[in-house]
């Protein structure tokens, strides 16, 4: 276990007027506090927040974030208080300690709520603190390097969370050493059968590729030693989840990837980066198609380099990064690089304070979401995606996720400009709202005062920001529509009764139904009613004489309601399926269930149910981008039924090599785990590919968990992906 003055001893080597007793402090109170505790592997609790004080000493972190590494757990796993933090250590440290802290679990309806809230909640507190998200980086990297002693389950949704959330922020920050390191340790608990089989073929070939690291690091320091003397040269294999990931982009199996050696140049000035390009493309012939140059124009993290790719011996593609010292310095320490100690605490340059608005620019996009769970959704697609800089009339630079549209960055101007846009001119040229934004383009978007969001939008658009405020419209109009349909319901059902809404107001201002009910306000109690939630009766049965409502409900003949007026609880008791249904809805099953196919959610999947006039209630995946969309007025708390134990469709697409007989494998294999093929539709490419989709029957997501895994060990398989979620 690392030792508190090791730490101490980074600290002061990167900054000698460090107030370390400040570090000192945190860990005396950490360790009272945490003493007796231990972790899932059984070593003292205390290991994991010293781990992470020196991981974050090795990004040359300041005295404050150390102290909050060593306090971090403190609030959430023990009886020290936010207030004892503050009184002691100041509110600096205190606040940090509170962004870091995860909310009390009890406050949600489920799992995927809770790590919503959770993560919004940090998001939030990193836009007060940049360090807040650094902390909590360092944090996930420790716990990713210790996951061995959880459950499997538990690890692979870890590894989901780190590899859709934090890496990405880790890249966004330009922390490329963290990033790297959580998105290996992510894929090695993502897909172990797969992690296994690529490092046991890297291991197999290891001595080769020493020999021809050597052998071309000795070439390039002939090529460049007389012009480029002090650069330092480096060569290594890349790391398994690059090589994975190019198997994935480009659909090719381990024996077709031809690039997996890189080296990186070390030189100290932007003069020798492009002279040590040049004297290495006079050496090997380079691949025009693969030259990018970050250094004219860097990404949108601040990161700098030159990348070509040249033709090596024996015909071996060979990855060259090419930087400055301090550009790589940039490259490993990201937005850490840009901080400065000032009077013994960390200050922010310039730089580092246009890099901070390029995260707050994300931030401000996701910030008015109010579902936890579409914050979540949205922030991964900006996240996620590379970015493009493009300009607007003015010539501000704007960065959007690549993929983005003229949509995205009409949005990006204003609400209101995003609303009533109707296209968009892209250098002079007219263009559709769907037009994807190229790097270097300059947008001018065209308004109409009559326009307004339309529902195929949400196709069109790519930012959180974009997708937020058009769903936020719609919704706003869906609900206007309810408030007005359920008003009229009442009114009409009251007047039955010789009395009105009107006079309803007029007399308590609907206040006991109000009341009753749990709504708080009238077009809260209205749209309840137009949406289906809250039955009419409901009402009824406080406006109207018991005596006069139940002669009402015994006509001469049976009567036909009209499902706008049926509750839902009566509505399902009614209609329920001849079959347990395998979902319970509000902790009652045998309702009227329909799962939906644009997600296919099977039993152990996490899922949200959503009211759907006149059937019932429809099942989506908790990640459904459509289920997302959907107002949250409409939804109710389902889960699975325990008991229940029927097979549910699936939907797999596989992309294998071009061979006899592998279709004959696949099914042949699908047939040992004991699962039917429902529907398949296979189609070859002219890239000698083999596109499948299948249809499959399974009992659950384990099931099928499994079934993936064993498909993607074939020979010539390439990849085996769940369709869904939408």
């Amino acid at each position: 276990m690392i030792r508190l003055e090791n730490i101490l001893d980074q600290v002061r080597s990167y900054a000698p007027d460090a107030d370390v007793s400040v570090i000192r402090k945190s860990w005396v109170f950490a360790q009272k506090y945490h003493r007796g505790q231990t972790r899932k592997s059984g070593e003292p609790y205390f290991a994991h927040p010293l781990e992470v004080a020196n991981i974050l000493a090795g990004l040359h972190m300041d005295v404050e974030t150390l102290a909050v590494a060593c306090l971090h757990d403190t609030v959430e796993d023990t009886p020290a208080t936010l207030e004892e933090i503050e009184e002691q250590f100041g509110a600096s440290i205190a606040q940090m300690v509170d962004g870091v802290t995860k909310l009390d679990k009890l406050d949600f309806r489920s799992a995927e709520e809770a790590q919503a809230e959770n993560f919004r909640k940090l998001v939030f507190a990193m836009a007060q603190d940049i360090r807040v998200i650094v902390v909590k980086l360092a944090d996930r990297v420790h716990n990713m390097r210790t996951l061995g002693s959880m459950r499997a389950e538990k690890r692979a949704r870890i590894a989901r969370e780190t590899m859709d959330l934090y890496a990405p922020i880790a890249g966004r920050l330009g922390i490329v050493t963290l990033q790297d390191e959580l998105q290996a340790l992510s894929f090695e608990h993502l897909h172990p059968l797969v992690y296994e089989e690529l490092a046991r073929q890297i291991e197999a070939r290891r001595p080769w590729f020493e020999g021809y690291i050597e052998r071309v690091r000795g070439d390039m320091v002939d090529a460049i030693s007389l012009a480029v003397p002090d650069a330092e040269i480096k060569g290594r294999v890349k790391g398994l989840w690059s090589v994975y990931n190019k198997m994935q982009d480009k659909q090719l199996t381990f024996e077709e990837i031809h690039d997996l050696l890189a080296f990186r140049i070390l030189v100290d000035d932007v003069g020798q980066c492009y002279a040590a390009l040049g004297l290495v493309h006079s050496r090997w012939a380079p691949l025009s198609e693969r030259f990018k140059d970050y250094i004219a124009q860097p990404k949108a993290n601040g990161y700098r380099s030159l990348h070509t790719t040249v033709m090596g011996p024996e015909g071996e593609r060979i990855e060259v990064q090419i930087r400055t010292r301090e550009q790589h310095r940039v490259c490993e320490f990201g937005i850490a690089a840009h901080w400065t100690y000032k009077e013994g605490r960390l200050a922010m340059s310039q730089e580092e304070v246009q890099q901070y608005t390029k995260i707050r620019q994300l931030l401000t996009w996701a910030e008015d979401v109010e579902d936890s769970r579409e914050f979540l959704d949205l922030l991964r697609v900006d996240l996620y995606a590379d970015q493009v800089h493009v300009y607007t009339p003015n010539g501000d630079v704007k960065w959007f996720p690549r993929g983005a549209t003229a949509l995205d960055f009409a949005y990006a101007v204003h609400t209101e400009v995003g609303h009533t846009c109707s296209g968009a001119r892209v250098g002079g040229r007219l263009v559709k709202l769907n037009y994807r934004l190229r790097a270097g383009d300059t947008v001018e978007i065209l308004t109409k005062s009559d326009q307004t969001p339309k529902k195929d939008w949400l196709q069109m658009a790519v930012t959180g920001r974009a997708l937020s405020k058009i769903r936020a419209h719609l919704r706003r109009e869906e609900r206007r529509v309810s408030v007005d349909r359920g008003r009229q319901m009442l009114d009409q059902e009251l007047r039955k009764f010789q009395t009105s809404l009107k006079a309803a107001i007029k007399k308590d201002d609907l206040r006991p139904a109000m009341d009753q009910l749990k709504q708080r306000s009238h077009d809260e109690l209205f749209s309840s009613l137009g949406y289906g939630r809250l039955g009419v009766e409901k009402v009824l049965a406080i406006y109207v004489d018991a005596d006069k409502l139940a002669a009402a409900k015994a006509p001469a003949e049976p009567e036909v309601e009209d499902p706008a007026t049926i509750t839902l609880t009566g509505l399902f008791k009614r209609i329920a399926r001849r079959s347990r249904s395998p979902v319970v809805i509000d902790g009652m099953d045998g309702m009227l269930t329909v799962f939906a196919r644009c997600c296919r959610p099977v039993p152990g999947d996490p899922i949200l149910g959503f009211v759907t006039r006149g059937r019932g209630i429809t099942v989506h995946h908790s990640q459904c981008r459509q289920a997302i969309s959907l107002p949250p007025e409409r939804r109710v708390d389902v889960e699975w039924s325990k008991e229940h134990t029927s097979v549910h469709a699936a939907r797999l697409h596989i992309v294998t090599v071009d061979r006899p007989m592998i279709l004959a494998d696949l099914t042949k294999a699908i047939g040992k785990m004991n699962v039917n093929i429902t529907k398949a539709d296979v189609r070859t490419t002219t890239e000698d590919r083999g596109h499948i989709t299948l249809d499959v029957a399974v009992q659950d997501a384990g099931q099928l968990r499994n079934l993936m895994l064993g498909l993607s060990r074939l020979k010539g398989v390439i990849s085996v992906d769940r369709a869904t979620p939408s």
